[in-house]
């Protein structure tokens, strides 16, 4: 049993051990997986940006070298000027067309610089325009400044108007300008939005190393960024970096655990400490299995081997278990009757061989007696005797069968051949017309086994009590094999033309009382009885009839088939 437990607890505790090396390999692998992702979806989604920005840059030149409108705007214009309706309405509603084509873009603009007057997709400001927005006022204000000189290219800047960042993005020619604005803080919120599930911080590093974060931030997060673009890492954090244009770089702060990746971490290490617990609970009631169980066991054990000392089981009251004690107990009463049934084993195999040697009475010295049948045949011979010769011949043969080693069993075909030697006698003894016999097999059973000398004695009891010389009589005997739903059985039944069993004797043999008339004691039957019972116990059966009253004796016998 301990080799047992071993065997089966070590798979057992190997298997645990590598479900926890699993889910921390596992719980690396997620977060790769996750970081992967987030880094994917954050680089997509600047791609398309720096895509956009590209595409921005192709249009405001084109438009601004061939729009005749944006041509038109003079160098003085108010808001009361209504030849110049037509030409605003236009660029607004062109403004509008670009802005639904970008979708990070928040506004279009065209700049008159000589006439200070910005045009954006929801409407005109003038110098003398009021009620315009910060964000209006300080474009025109930057604008001003800014684009003095025509440009040769595109060009792209972050601005800070107010609390929140913008790039912007303009191309100047002939004091005119065209352009766009990009809010960063709708860029920031677009990368949290695909990356929802997870806990990140993006912010942006301009090209002169300003640091933009978005406005709802926490301090915290702003000074570990403002450290980050000052050491270039990150200790607890994973940082991707994506250059947009030519502004700067999208950073994308990861923070550890964050976000569904914490639900999963937390998961993982729930199932981990889980596991951890199983362990240990394991290992404690396998602890508490060998101390509690497995040792008393073996002390138990080792008191059995003497099965002779009984005093010994469960005498010091160590075995910590009550079922031992119940056990011990149990045991000695075992032992107990056990010596009982080895006396009953005993008066058993007593009984067996009073039974045998009543089937070999006058046995005491059988050389002997088979010597002086062959001095008789010897003699007999000499003399030309053929009578005695061959009843000698016969009974030489009979007696040899008889004093063979006492085999509790023997083939159907030995018995049979011994019993060939029998009737000979016999009829030697009653004459050829005095009786007939007949033996009949159904079936392969010559290689069945039966007990020694049992067909002889039916045989025999059948001549002794069915033949006489007043009338022929017939003796029968029948045998076959039978099946029934315990096995198979070997059916033997003997019949003679007799005077039949009295009812006496069918009395006494149904009782199992002495079978006596006409003053003798008959054993014959009740010895095979006997051997039956001691031999198959219930599972062996003799039938004793008669075919009518007081006429024709029947004998019938089922033995169950032995190896």
């Amino acid at each position: 049993m301990k080799d047992t437990s071993l065997r089966l607890g070590t798979p057992v505790f190997l298997v645990l051990m590598g479900l926890v090396v699993c889910l921390l390999w596992g719980i690396w692998e997620n977060r790769k997986l996750a970081d992967k992702y987030i880094a994917d979806t954050a680089k997509l989604y600047v791609d398309q940006i720096n895509r956009d920005m590209s595409q921005i840059n192709s249009e405001l030149i084109y438009l601004l070298d061939s729009d005749s409108n944006i041509k038109e705007i003079p160098d003085q214009i108010t808001s009361t000027d209504a030849q110049y309706y037509e030409m605003e309405q236009t660029l607004r509603e062109r403004n509008r067309v670009l802005k639904i084509r970008y979708h990070e873009v928040q506004t279009f603009f065209v700049y008159g610089q000589k006439a200070n007057v910005l045009i954006t997709d929801s409407g005109t400001m003038f110098t003398e325009s009021k009620g315009m927005t910060t964000l209006n006022q300080m474009l025109m204000s930057y604008l001003q400044i800014m684009t003095s000189r025509d440009s040769i290219s595109t060009q792209w800047t972050v601005i800070t108007f107010g609390d929140d960042d913008y790039i912007v993005g303009w191309y100047a020619k002939n004091k005119k300008v065209i352009g766009c604005v990009i809010n960063l803080n709708l860029i920031f919120r677009t990368i949290r939005a695909k990356t929802e599930e997870y806990d990140v911080i993006p912010f942006m590093v301009d090209a002169r190393g300003r640091v933009m974060t978005q406005a709802d931030t926490s301090e915290k997060y702003k000074n570990e960024i403002i450290d980050f673009s000052k050491a270039g890492k990150k200790k607890n954090a994973t940082v991707y970096s994506y250059q947009l244009g030519t502004v700067g770089k999208i950073n994308l702060m990861v923070l550890p655990g964050g976000g569904i990746l914490e639900n999963v971490l937390i998961m993982q290490i729930a199932f981990v400490v889980l596991i951890a617990v199983l362990l240990i609970v394991c290992a404690l009631e396998i602890t508490a299995y060998y101390h509690r169980i497995l040792i008393p066991l073996e002390k138990f054990g080792q008191k059995l081997e003497d099965l002779e000392k009984e005093q010994s089981l469960n005498e010091d009251g160590n075995n910590n278990l009550l079922e031992l004690e119940s056990v011990s107990g149990k045991f000695k009463e075992l032992l107990r009757k056990i010596q009982g049934l080895k006396i009953a084993i005993y008066e058993k195999e007593l009984a067996e061989q009073k039974a045998e040697l009543e089937y070999t009475q006058e046995q005491i010295k059988p050389h002997f007696f088979l010597n002086c049948l062959s001095l008789i045949h010897g003699i007999a011979d000499k003399n030309h005797e053929g009578e005695i010769v061959e009843i000698t011949t016969v009974l030489s043969d009979y007696m040899r069968y008889i004093f063979q080693d006492s085999k509790k069993q023997r083939n159907v075909e030995e018995e049979l051949e011994h019993i060939e030697a029998y009737i000979r006698i016999q009829k030697l003894r009653y004459g050829e017309e005095a009786f007939s016999f007949e033996a009949t097999m159904d079936g392969d059973i010559g290689e069945w086994k039966v007990p020694s000398l049992l067909l002889q004695t039916l045989v025999e009891n059948s001549v002794v009590h069915g033949v006489s010389l007043d009338r022929k009589s017939e003796i029968s005997l029948y045998l076959t094999n039978e099946t029934y739903e315990d096995g198979e059985y070997l059916y033997i039944c003997i019949s003679d033309t007799g005077n039949g069993f009295s009812k006496e004797a069918l009395n006494a043999i149904e009782n199992d009382t002495p079978i006596i008339y006409h003053g003798r004691h008959h054993v014959g039957i009740s010895n095979i009885k006997r051997r039956l019972a001691l031999m198959y116990g219930e599972r062996a059966s003799i039938t004793c009839s008669n075919m009518d009253e007081n006429y024709g004796a029947v004998v019938e016998v089922r033995l169950p088939k032995t190896e």
